[in-house]
Formats: C-alpha cells, structure tokens, sequence
C-alpha cells in the first residue's frame, strides 16, 4: 500500500492543484476561459500524467482513474457545471490513452536497453573468445 502512495502522491497533487485551484481562476463571467479549461486544459493534464507515469512505469489501469476522481471532487466543490458525467468518462478515456502511449515508450526503451545489453555481452564473448584463441596459441608456440 506504501509503494502505491508513493507512486501514485506526485502525480495526484499535481492534478489536483489543475483541477481545484484552476477553477477559482476561470469563474464569474469568463465563461469562455471555462470552456477551454473544461474541454483541452483538464483532458490535457489527464493525457500528459498518464503519458508521464506510463513512461517511466509502465501500463497501470489504475492510474488513469485518478484524475476522474479528483474531477468529481472538483465538481462537488463548484458545482456549476452539468454535463460533468460525460466529463468523467472522457478524463478517463483520455488518461487511459496517454497512459497506453507512455506504455509504448517505455516497452520500446526497455527493448533498447535489452538490445544493448545483448550487444555488449557478444562483445564481451568475441572479446574472451580472441584472448583465449590467443593464449592457445601462444602455449602452441611454446
């Protein structure tokens, strides 16, 4: 349960400072400032955590729930805005694709990393390979 608190902390306070704090900003008459926030700002955020988290460990299918949650959570505190069940389900569908991106990412860097390691072990076997083809023949010589 720790290890998941760790993982999950960072990333929920940085959504939660978007989703809560953000919205004190765009009320009153700037309707349209709230449009933006509602329909790129917050997806935007859910997209670039999950593509964040995915990328550095891999697919969680946990994850993405994290920032409908806290969406709820800002809902309830400002209440204004009504289609907000729709919303849920798209900050959950957009955090799921960021979260499968990341996931490619990190298989293909993982897949880089196994190819080099790979490269450097058959260069260390030629290498041990040439010096013990060298020392058999320098004890044929002698």
């Amino acid at each position: 349960m720790k290890n998941i608190i760790k993982r999950y902390l960072p990333f929920a306070v940085v959504i939660a400072l978007i989703y809560l704090v953000m919205p004190i900003f765009f009320q009153g008459e700037n309707y349209k400032y709230d449009a933006i926030e509602y329909q790129f700002v917050f997806p935007g955020t859910a997209l670039l955590s999950g593509f964040i988290y995915s990328w550095k460990r891999g697919v969680d299918f946990t994850f993405p729930l994290i920032a409908p949650i806290i969406y709820i959570g800002s809902v309830l505190i400002y209440s204004h805005y009504y289609h907000w069940a729709i919303y849920v389900f798209i900050y959950l569908i957009v955090g799921m694709l960021g979260s499968f991106i990341g996931d490619m990412v990190y298989k293909n860097n993982l897949r880089e990393k196994e190819r080099k390691k790979r490269a450097d072990d058959n260069y260390k076997i030629k290498i041990s390979n040439i010096t013990v083809e060298k020392e058999a023949e320098n004890k044929d010589k002698n």
